[in-house]
C-alpha cells in the first residue's frame, strides 16, 4: 500500500487530518444530519451528491463514484500518485518522511519520479543557458524588449532551448536518463530511421516557459519561437505527469492571491500572465493551448467565485471568450467578460498603460455573461435589416429566458425594449413562450432519467438500475457493507460463507476484506478503502461504507444474508430451466419438457432443504 513508507508514517498522516476540514479547503460543505455535502469537485453537476462522512473519516459521491478516504481525496483532487499524497499530506502535518523511504518497487511510480527529475534539471539548463550563457542573448534581448524583468524571469524560471537537435538530450543522457523515458515525459522526440530511432530534442530555439503542477513542479513546458519558422508556440505533449486539459498555466503560484481577492483573471497567453504579475496583479492564469474544459472550471471553482475572460479582442480571442462562456455558464461562478481595445492584448495594454489602468479602465467595464454574449450575437446578423434584426431579437430572447433570476431577466428586457424601441410586454411575451417551450424540451430530455441525489435515498440510488437486482445480492451487499465495519463479522463471515459469494465485484471485496483484517489491521473503513488499488473496488467499498447501518447486527440476520447467498446458483440454475421449458412448450416438444421440468421439482426441493 505505501512501498517503503513505513504504515506508521502512513497511519500518522492519516489520523493527523480531518477529512471534513481538508475536504472544505477544496469544497463548499453543508451539514445534513451526520454527514457533511456539497457539490463534486470531481464532475460537473447542480444538486450535490458529494458527501463527507466525519464519523467514518471518508468521501463518496453518489454522482460519479469517486470516494476514499483523506489520502485518496488528495489524490484526485491533485492529480497525484499514492506516495505523492502522502508526502504532501506530511509536509502539511510537519511529519517528516526521508527520501530514502522511496518506492523502488513500484515502477510506475519510479518513472514518475525520474519524470520530474529529469524536468527539473532541464527546467533549471534552459534558465542558466538564457541568464548567464552566450547562447541566451538574443533571447534576453528578445525579453528586454517584452519589458520583462530580471525578477520576473527568476520567478517563472524563464529559459531558453538553443537551436540544436543535440543539446538537452546528451545532458540528460550523461546523467542517466534513458531515451525512451525521455521521450515519454515530453522533452525529445525520436524520427525512424531505417531500422534504428533517432532521439533529439523536441524545443530547439524557444524561449522557454515551464509549466507547473499544483505543487509547483515542473510537469511540462511552453516553448516560444525566437526566430522564424512554425509554430510559434509550442507545448509539451501529453504525459504521466502532464494533462494540459487539467492543468492551468501559474495556477500554483496564483491560488492564494485568487482565493484573498476573490476572483480569478483567466488569459489566453503566458506573456499576460507575466506582465499583469509585474505589475502588481498576481491573481491570474492561462490555458495551456486548449479551450477551457470542465475541468479547468472546476480547477477555478475550488479556489475563487468569480472569473474575469481576458482575451485578445481579435474574432479568435472573443470566439473563444463566448465558449469559455459555455463552460463555466455550468459551474456556479460568476463570470466577467474584459473588452479589450481593438489591436491590443492583455500584455500589449499593461505594458502600455499600466497594471492600474488596466484594473480600473478594462476590469472595472467588464460585461457580465449576458451582456457579452447579446453583444456577441449581434456581431452575427445586420441590425439593419429587419429580418436579421428579428431573428437576433429572438435568440437575445432566448439567452435571456435561461436567466435563473427574474430581476436579471427583466434587466436585459428593458434594455433590448429601449435600444430598439420595443414593446417592454411584448417582449416579456415572447420570453414567456421561450420558457415553456425550453421547459417542454428539458421534460422530453429528463423521461426515464430521473436520479435522485439525496443521500437519504442512497437505498433508492443503490437498488436502481445500476445497483443489486436480486435477493442474493442485496444480501451480499449488506454483508460487506457490515464486514467493511466490524472485523468480528468479517470472521463469521469468512466461517460461513467464505469465498461463494455470487457476485464478483462482491466476492473480491470480501477476499480483500479477509486479508486486510488477517493482517492486523484495525475496524477503519478510510484505511480499507486506501488499500484497494482497483478503482472499482475502491469506489463500491465508498459506497457501501457510506450506508446507514445499525451498529450491531444479529446472528439471524447474518443466516438469512449466507442462506440467499447460497441458493443464488439454485435459483439461477431454476430459472434457466424454466426459460427452456418454455422454449421446448412453444417447439412442441413436451417430453423433453416434460423432463426439464422434473429437474426443476428436484432443485426446488433442494432449494427447501436449503432454507431450514
Amino acid at each position: 500500500m505505501g512501498g517503503r513508507i513505513p504504515d506508521e508514517l502512513i497511519d500518522q498522516v492519516r489520523q493527523h487530518f480531518d477529512i471534513v476540514d481538508l475536504v472544505q479547503q477544496y469544497v463548499q460543505l453543508k451539514k445534513s444530519g451526520r454527514n457533511y455535502f456539497g457539490l463534486c469537485p470531481f464532475h460537473s453537476e447542480k444538486s450535490p451528491s458529494f458527501s463527507v462522512s466525519p464519523d467514518k473519516q471518508i468521501f463518496y459521491c453518489f454522482g460519479c463514484g469517486a470516494g476514499g478516504d483523506c489520502i485518496k481525496f488528495i489524490m484526485e483532487i491533485e492529480q497525484l500518485t499514492f506516495a505523492e499524497a502522502i508526502r504532501h499530506l506530511a509536509d502539511q502535518a510537519g511529519i517528516h518522511i526521508p527520501d530514502t523511504d522511496a518506492d523502488p518497487g513500484d515502477p510506475e511510480e519510479d518513472e514518475r519520479q525520474q519524470m520530474r527529475k529529469a524536468l527539473d534539471l532541464a527546467a533549471k539548463l534552459y534558465h542558466h543557458i538564457l541568464v548567464a550563457t552566450e547562447y541566451g542573448k538574443a533571447a534576453r534581448q528578445y525579453l528586454r524588449r517584452r519589458n520583462v524583468s530580471p525578477e520576473a524571469i527568476a520567478e517563472f524560471q524563464l529559459g531558453y532551448a538553443p537551436p540544436s537537435y543535440q543539446f538537452l538530450l546528451p545532458f540528460l543522457k550523461k546523467r542517466g536518463f534513458h531515451e525512451e523515458l525521455l521521450e515519454k515525459a515530453g522533452l525529445i522526440t525520436s524520427r525512424d530511421k531505417g531500422s534504428k530511432k533517432r532521439y533529439f530534442d523536441l524545443f530547439r530555439d524557444r524561449i522557454m516557459f515551464p509549466i507547473h503542477d499544483s505543487q509547483g513542479k515542473v510537469i511540462a513546458f511552453g516553448g516560444r519561437l525566437l526566430g522564424d519558422g512554425r509554430p510559434k508556440y509550442l507545448n509539451s505533449p501529453e504525459s504521466p505527469l502532464f494533462h494540459k486539459r487539467n492543468h492551468l498555466f501559474n495556477l500554483h503560484r496564483s491560488r492564494s492571491h485568487m482565493r484573498k481577492e476573490a476572483s480569478v483573471l483567466l488569459f489566453e497567453g503566458y506573456m499576460d500572465v507575466i506582465t499583469a504579475w509585474q505589475a502588481g496583479i498576481c491573481n491570474t492564469v492561462a490555458t495551456l493551448g486548449t479551450s477551457l474544459t470542465d475541468a479547468h472550471a472546476r480547477l477555478i471553482k475550488r479556489n475563487t467565485d468569480t472569473v474575469y475572460i481576458c482575451y485578445d479582442a481579435d474574432n479568435a480571442g472573443q470566439n473563444a471568450a463566448v465558449r469559455g462562456l459555455d463552460v463555466l455558464k455550468g459551474s456556479e461562478v460568476a463570470v466577467k467578460v474584459a473588452q479589450m481595445p481593438v489591436g491590443l492584448d492583455p500584455d500589449d495594454y499593461i505594458r502600455q498603460f499600466g497594471g492600474t489602468a488596466f484594473k480600473e479602465e478594462i476590469l472595472a467595464a467588464s460585461l457580465s455573461l449576458t451582456a457579452f454574449k447579446l453583444e456577441s450575437l449581434k456581431k452575427n446578423y445586420d441590425l439593419k435589416d429587419e429580418d436579421q434584426r428579428m431573428k437576433y431579437l429572438a435568440e437575445a430572447i432566448d439567452a435571456i429566458a435561461e436567466l435563473p433570476l427574474a430581476i436579471e431577466q427583466d434587466h436585459y428586457l428593458r434594455r433590448l425594449s429601449e435600444e430598439f424601441q420595443l414593446s417592454l410586454e411584448a417582449l416579456k411575451e415572447e420570453r414567456r413562450k421561450a420558457r415553456t417551450r425550453k421547459k417542454r424540451e428539458a421534460r422530453r430530455d429528463k423521461e426515464g432519467t430521473k436520479w435522485n441525489n439525496g443521500y437519504r435515498e442512497v437505498s433508492k440510488h443503490l437498488l436502481g438500475s445500476g445497483g443489486p437486482a436480486s435477493v442474493a445480492e442485496k444480501s451480499e451487499m449488506f454483508l460487506i457493507a457490515h464486514m467493511i465495519r466490524s472485523k468480528s463479522v468479517t470472521e463469521w463471515v469468512k466461517n460461513h460463507l467464505g469465498a461463494d459469494f455470487y457476485n464478483e465485484i462482491y466476492a473480491a471485496l470480501a477476499a480483500y476484506l479477509y486479508a486486510y483484517y488477517d493482517q492486523g489491521n484495525p475496524e477503519n473503513p478510510g484505511r480499507f478503502i486506501s488499500s484497494l488499488e482497483d478503482e472499482s473496488l475502491s469506489s463500491k467499498a465508498s459506497e457501501l461504507a457510506m450506508l446507514e447501518l445499525p451498529e450491531e447486527i444479529a446472528e439471524d440476520a447474518l443466516l438469512d444474508y449466507v442462506r440467499h447467498v447460497k441458493m443464488a446458483p439454485l435459483l439461477k440454475e431454476i430459472e434457466e430451466k424454466e426459460k427452456m421449458v418454455e422454449q421446448l412448450s412453444r417447439a412442441d416438444e413436451p417430453v423433453k419438457a416434460a423432463q426439464l421440468s422434473l429437474e426443476i421439482l428436484q432443485l426446488r426441493k433442494q432449494l427447501q432443504m436449503r432454507m431450514k
